[in-house]
């Protein structure tokens, strides 16, 4: 970490941009230092560093221990796990799967329609 953080430092750098993508999906099991706790400690870290020339893009579902961790932090947050078009997107795929599923293509359609139904309302933004 103080290697990276020493990169990060190194004057005349031009704009860097680090993405943490799925921090929920990081294990947040038992033990000394969960490893998710420890992927939060980090991205604290560099955030406390307030180097100008650093950006940071970290995404996950919002879930308590990182929304508790990370939105004192952010200068912008986004959510789309209740945008239309994330709801949109998420119906369109099971569609999909349910039509072009070879097992699924005996269903009645009512039957059909009930699982896109289900599954697209139950998503919450995944």
């Amino acid at each position: 970490m103080d290697c990276f953080v020493n990169m990060l430092k190194v004057e005349g750098q031009p704009i860097i941009y680090i993405i943490v993508d799925a921090i929920d999906e990081c294990p947040n099991s038992a033990g000394v230092v969960r490893p998710r706790g420890r992927v939060l400690q980090i991205v604290e870290k560099l955030v406390g560093l307030q180097l100008g020339n650093v950006r940071i893009c970290a995404t996950s579902r919002p879930e308590a221990d990182i929304r508790a961790s990370l939105e004192p932090l952010a200068s912008h947050t986004v959510s789309l796990h209740e945008q239309e078009g994330q709801m949109k997107d998420i119906s369109d795929y099971v569609r999909f799967i349910v039509y072009s599923d070879w097992n699924m293509r005996r269903w009645r359609k009512e039957d059909k329609e009930l699982v896109i139904d289900t599954l697209s309302q139950k998503a919450n933004g995944m």
